[in-house]
C-alpha cells in the first residue's frame, strides 16, 4: 500500500484497554514523564489533544539545571548546536533628559557554578529532542488528537498495586478538532505553511514529517482505558486537575501581554542582546533567539480576574503589539517582515495546594502552577516536575521501589512552585510599575538586578531545597558530614569535569551520571597512593563484594531494572594524579568484569589536572568540599540529586537508606 495514501482508522468504538501509567498532555512535563516510562520499560500511554507537536512559539528559556538534565539524557549537544547562549543582560532606561541609555552588561556572579549557561531555543525543538531520546529506549509514542472525556477513580483499590483504580474514557478527535490552525497557502508562494506563518522551509528536516502529518480520515471513536496511575500534564486549564477538584489559588490581577517572535528591522543597538527597554508606559523584554529571531514581550493592559473569565484575544492584534513596541523603543526604529509567531496572553500567579490526589493521581507543570513567561522558568519548572515524578512512578510501577517514595513529590516540588510565583510577582512588577508621575522609577535597572540575584540559586537550579524524606537523608541536627561539606542530600551534585583513569578522556559529571534509571553509589576514594587510604578503599571493596558475611552489601540486593543486572551502579573517583595510580589497583568490585564487554573501564575516574582540557583542573574535590586524602561516599538518585552522604566506613547507614527506598529481591524458597 502506498505510504502516502490516506490511512483510515477502522477500530471499533467502545474499546477497552489497560495500561500501567496514563500521561495526559505531551508538552514539556508530559514528555519528561514519558521519557522515564521508556527508560524503565513501563507499559504506558501518552495522549495529547494537539494534532501535532509544537513547532513555533511557546516557551524558549533554558536554565542551567535543565541543561544539566539534558546532558544526562544525551542530547545537550543538540541544544548547544541550535540554541542561543544568553549570559549577559543590558537594561535600557531613560536618563534625566529622557534619552534611553544602556546600563550593563550584567552577568550572573555564579556563572561558573554549572558547566551550562542560560540558553534560548524554541520549545518545539526541545520537544523534538526529548521525543528522540524516548525512541532510544522504547517505541512509546505520543497519541495525538485524543482527549479524555470522563474520569472514574475507585479509592478502595488505591493500596493494591496490582489493581487498576483509574478509568478514563478517551475520544479520537476529527482533523478539524485536532488541528484548529489549518494549513493554508502562503502569500509569497513559498509553499505550505501554518496559519501562524510557520512553513516547512523554516523547520529542520526532523520536524517535517510531523508538520506534513499524512492525511488521515479520522473516525470518531471512544476507548475506555483502565490505569494504575494517571499523571496530568495538560496545562493551565488541566482537565485532569478539574476531575479531582484540585484548585489553582493565587492572584486575581492579571497582566495582559503581547509576545512576538520576529526577525527585527531596527537600529536599536542591543536587539541581539538579552535585556530590557524601559519607557514611562512600560518595559519591553528583549530575548535574542535562534535563526536571527528575537522575541519581544510587551505589556498591553491589566485586568482584574475574579471570575476566571478569559480576556478576548481578538481585541489584541499584531499591529497593536507592533505599535506598543515602537512607542517604548522610540527614538529607535522598529519594523519586521517576518513574524514566526505571536500571541497575547493573560496569566496570573497561581499554584495548586497539592500536586497529587492520593497515591495514584499526579499533576505536573502548568497544570499546578501558572505564572508569566518573562522569568524564563515555565518550561524549566514543568520539565523538572515531570523528571521528578516520572522516575518515581515508573520505579513503583515496575515493583522496584517502595511506594512511599511517591509521597515525596509534592513536598519536593510544591515549595519550588511557591518560590517561582514569588519571583514572578517581583519580576513582573518591574515591567509595569511607574512612580506617581507615571514615569518609570529611575532605579529600575538596579532593582531588577536585585530581584534576579535574590532568586538566582533557585532560578538556575543551583539549589533545590528538597526536604528530608525517605529519598533524602538529612542529619536531624542539620550537621553536614565533615567529609563532604558541599555534597548536601536533597541537592544536585555540583558538576565537575573528570578524567577517565583507563582512557584519559575527560567528561563532565552531568554526562557521566546519565539518566538511565539507576541509583549510583559514588565512592570518592581520596588519595589512594597513601597506604592507609588504599586500605580503607580495599576494605570497602570487600564489603561491597559481600566477602564479609557479618555485613550487608547493597549490591545485588534489590529488584532488577529491566535491561540491567542490578539497580545500582558504583562509580569511583579518586584524587591522586592518574600517572601514579593504575586502573587495576582498585578492587575488582569497583571495575567489574563482563565476559563479553570486558572490564568496567568507565567506572574509575580521576579528579586530576588535565593539561589539554582547561575545564579539567583537578579541583572537583575542592568544589565538593571533600578532603582530598580521606574522600567520602554518597548515593545519587536517578535524577542526579544526592540522597545520602557519609564516610567510606558508613556502609551500613547507606544500606539502611537504600532499604527504605528500593524493593529487596525475594528470598529464595528452600
Amino acid at each position: 500500500m502506498d505510504q502516502e495514501a490516506d490511512i483510515e482508522q477502522t477500530q471499533d468504538a467502545d474499546l477497552e484497554s489497560h495500561t500501567d501509567v496514563l500521561i495526559v498532555g505531551a508538552g514539556p512535563a508530559g514528555l519528561m514523564v514519558a521519557y522515564w516510562m521508556a527508560v524503565y520499560g513501563v507499559r504506558a500511554r501518552i495522549i495529547d489533544k494537539r494534532g501535532t507537536k509544537v513547532f513555533t512559539g511557546q516557551a524558549d528559556g533554558l536554565r542551567p539545571r535543565t541543561l544539566e538534565l539534558f546532558d544526562s539524557m544525551g542530547f545537550q549537544h543538540r541544544v548547544i548546536h541550535e540554541g542561543h547562549v544568553a549570559v549577559e543582560a543590558n537594561f535600557w532606561v531613560p536618563d534625566e533628559n529622557g534619552k534611553l541609555t544602556r546600563q550593563g552588561p550584567h552577568c550572573s556572579p555564579k556563572i561558573n557554578e554549572s558547566n551550562h549557561h542560560n540558553m534560548l531555543l524554541t520549545q518545539g525543538r526541545i520537544e523534538r529532542f526529548v521525543i528522540d531520546a524516548i525512541r532510544e529506549y522504547s517505541d512509546l509514542e505520543v497519541e495525538r488528537g485524543i482527549i479524555a472525556e470522563s474520569f472514574g477513580y475507585d479509592e478502595n483499590l488505591e493500596n493494591d498495586l496490582d489493581a487498576y483504580p483509574i478509568m478514563v474514557k478517551l475520544r479520537t478527535l476529527s482533523d478539524e478538532e485536532a488541528n484548529p490552525a489549518h494549513l493554508i497557502t502562503s502569500t509569497n508562494g513559498s509553499g505550505r505553511q501554518m496559519a501562524n506563518g510557520q512553513g516547512r522551509g523554516s523547520l529542520l528536516p526532523d520536524d517535517w514529517d510531523e508538520l506534513i502529518q499524512k492525511s488521515r480520515h479520522r473516525k470518531t471513536r471512544t476507548e475506555t482505558v483502565k490505569a494504575k496511575f494517571i499523571i496530568g500534564c495538560d496545562g493551565a486549564h488541566s482537565w485532569t486537575r478539574k476531575q479531582v477538584n484540585i484548585p489553582l489559588e493565587g492572584s486575581v490581577t492579571d497582566h495582559i501581554w503581547g509576545v512576538i517572535d520576529i526577525v527585527p528591522l531596527s537600529n536599536f543597538p542591543d536587539m541581539r542582546r538579552l535585556g530590557t527597554i524601559t519607557h514611562s508606559s512600560g518595559t519591553i523584554l528583549v530575548i535574542p533567539r535562534e535563526r536571527n529571531l528575537v522575541r519581544l514581550y510587551v505589556p498591553v493592559q491589566i485586568v482584574n480576574n475574579t471570575s476566571d473569565t478569559r480576556f478576548d484575544r481578538a481585541a489584541i492584534t499584531l499591529e497593536m503589539i507592533k505599535a506598543r513596541v515602537r512607542n517604548i523603543m522610540s527614538p529607535y526604529t522598529f519594523d519586521f517582515q517576518i513574524c514566526d509567531w505571536w500571541t497575547a496572553y493573560q496569566i496570573g500567579q497561581r499554584v495548586a495546594p497539592s500536586f497529587n490526589k492520593g497515591s495514584r493521581i499526579y499533576l505536573a507543570g502548568d497544570a499546578v502552577h501558572t505564572h508569566s513567561p518573562k522569568v524564563g522558568l515555565g518550561m524549566n519548572m514543568s520539565m523538572q516536575d515531570g523528571f521528578n515524578i516520572g522516575w518515581k512512578v515508573a520505579m513503583v510501577a515496575i515493583g522496584a521501589a517502595n511506594p512511599a517514595i511517591l509521597e515525596t513529590y509534592t513536598p519536593e516540588r510544591h515549595p519550588l512552585a511557591e518560590m517561582l510565583l514569588e519571583f514572578d510577582r517581583l519580576w513582573s512588577g518591574e515591567f509595569t510599575e511607574t512612580n506617581e508621575d507615571g514615569v518609570s522609577n529611575p532605579d529600575k535597572a538596579e532593582r531588577m538586578v536585585d530581584v534576579v540575584e535574590k532568586f538566582m540559586d533557585f532560578a538556575d537550579g543551583l539549589k533545590a531545597y528538597y526536604p528530608a524524606s525517605p529519598l533524602v537523608w538529612k542529619n536531624p541536627e542539620e550537621i553536614r558530614p565533615a567529609s563532604a561539606r558541599n555534597l548536601i542530600p536533597g541537592e544536585r551534585i555540583p558538576p565537575v569535569k573528570l578524567q577517565s583513569q583507563a582512557e584519559g578522556n575527560s567528561r563532565w559529571t552531568t554526562r557521566l551520571f546519565e539518566s538511565d534509571g539507576l541509583f549510583r553509589i559514588i565512592i570518592l576514594a581520596g588519595d589512594v597512593r597513601v597506604e592507609e587510604q588504599k586500605k580503607r578503599v580495599e576494605t570497602l571493596g570487600r564489603l561491597l563484594a559481600g566477602m564479609d558475611k557479618t555485613k550487608i552489601s547493597p549490591l545485588h540486593r534489590y529488584v532488577h531494572i529491566p535491561g540491567y543486572k542490578d539497580q545500582i551502579r558504583v562509580v569511583t573517583i579518586h584524587s591522586a594524579p592518574w600517572k601514579e595510580v593504575e586502573f587495576f589497583d582498585f578492587p575488582e568490585i569497583l571495575r567489574p568484569f563482563d565476559p563479553v564487554m570486558g572490564w568496567g573501564y568507565d567506572d574509575i575516574w580521576c579528579d586530576g589536572f588535565c593539561t589539554w582540557d582547561p575545564h579539567c583542573q583537578g579541583k572537583g574535590y575542592e568544589k565538593w568540599g571533600v578532603d582530598r586524602n580521606r574522600g567520602a561516599m554518597l548515593v545519587l538518585r536517578p535524577d542526579q540529586y544526592i540522597g545520602w552522604a557519609g564516610e567510606l566506613e558508613e556502609l551500613d547507614d547507606m544500606t539502611a537508606y537504600l532499604d527504605g527506598v528500593l524493593v529487596k529481591m525475594p528470598t529464595p524458597e528452600l
